[in-house]
Formats: C-alpha cells, structure tokens, sequence
C-alpha cells in the first residue's frame, strides 16, 4: 500500500492519505480565517475543530471498512 497516488486529493484510499489532505486543507481555512480575523484564538479554534473532524472522520470511515 502506498502513502499517496496522485488521484488521493480527489478521494483518499487509506487513512494516511486522508489525514494528510485533511491537515493540509485544515491549515489552508486556518490561515485564511487568520488572514482574515488577525485573531489567534479563532484561528486555534478553526484549526483544532479541523483537525478533530478530519481524525474522526478518518477513524470512523477506517471502522466501517471504506479504506478496505
């Protein structure tokens, strides 16, 4: 099994790959908010909401089998 194929970005097939691209997006809407706000709690908040849902969701897709 491999880390990355470069069709993981359109749907991720193993759990590495897909927090990989969940923490690379979580970062993207965290310095945007930053950009945005100039505030360093919502960007922590918006970055640890992000990084929870995308390890969740990962754990949760990984126990019903979708990553085979």
């Amino acid at each position: 099994m491999d880390f990355l194929n470069w069709y993981d970005w359109l749907g991720p097939t193993n759990p590495a790959a897909a927090i990989f691209f969940g923490i690379i997006f979580t970062i993207i809407v965290s310095l945007t908010v930053w950009f945005d706000t100039k505030k360093f709690r919502t960007t922590g908040i918006v970055a640890l909401t992000g990084i929870c849902v995308t390890l969740v969701g990962v754990l949760f897709l990984n126990v019903t089998g979708f990553y085979g």
